[in-house]
């Protein structure tokens, strides 16, 4: 199985105080879900940012079989979800996520495809023409969901999903998660408190605690 994304000796300093993370190694491999679990403040959100190369850190980080050093290309390949959406308010649907198409450079006819498909799944086809300031926080969050996985990316970042999902919309972007792993045979990784997704999508679990990432299940 192919090798995705590897973390060497992974170190995140708050200016040159106690580490949050200290010496983390991790492999990813193609058709893995990740799943990293630990208390509040122990440093998920932190490892997922350095994952998305937006803060700095010591350590090497690798993409397929590759040293990290163009940032913006590597970001063309992945795709980072965090809690908090960034989506203009003011903007439609439809307007916040040509901003993304625009951003990543991204095939009209994929991106749109891709979209099209996953609103009509997950029950947004008839927002995309509303102002994201009528939103309810779930559909902000599945309208930024929805554009991140229509990029098509081949690691999929996810910190605290589908909190503010419906259960109906929670149990089909499960099925959608699966059947998008298993057909473009990326790699995904969760951070979640949710016990339906670590037991339903997970193939590896970890736990952050005291600085290092520790193997707490394998399937």
């Amino acid at each position: 199985m192919s090798k995705l994304l590897s973390l060497k000796e992974i170190s995140f300093y708050y200016s040159k105080g106690k580490p949050i993370l200290d010496d983390i190694n991790l492999d990813l491999y193609a058709h893995d879900i990740i799943c990293i679990l630990g208390s509040n403040g122990a440093g998920k959100s932190t490892l997922l940012k350095v994952i998305a190369g937006i803060v700095e850190f010591q350590g090497d980080l690798y993409f397929k079989n590759k040293p990290v050093e163009n940032l913006n290309e590597y970001k063309r390949n992945i795709a980072y979800v965090p809690s908090n959406q960034l989506l203009y308010d003011i903007l439609t649907g439809k307007e916040n996520l040509e901003l993304i198409r625009n951003l990543w450079d991204i095939p009209k006819k994929l991106f749109w495809e891709n979209v099209s498909f996953y609103s009509d799944r997950l029950g947004m086809n008839q927002h995309l023409d509303t102002r994201v300031e009528h939103y309810s926080t779930g559909m902000k969050d599945k309208l930024f969901f929805i554009g991140s996985i229509s990029k098509q990316p081949e690691l999929l970042l996810l910190d605290e999903p589908f909190m503010s999902w419906d259960i109906h919309s929670q149990r089909t972007v499960i099925d959608l998660i699966k059947k998008y792993k298993e057909e473009h045979a990326i790699s995904i990784i969760i951070i979640t408190h949710s016990e339906q997704l670590r037991e339903t999508l997970a193939d590896k679990v970890y736990l952050i605690q005291d600085t290092k990432l520790i193997n707490i299940f394998s399937n």
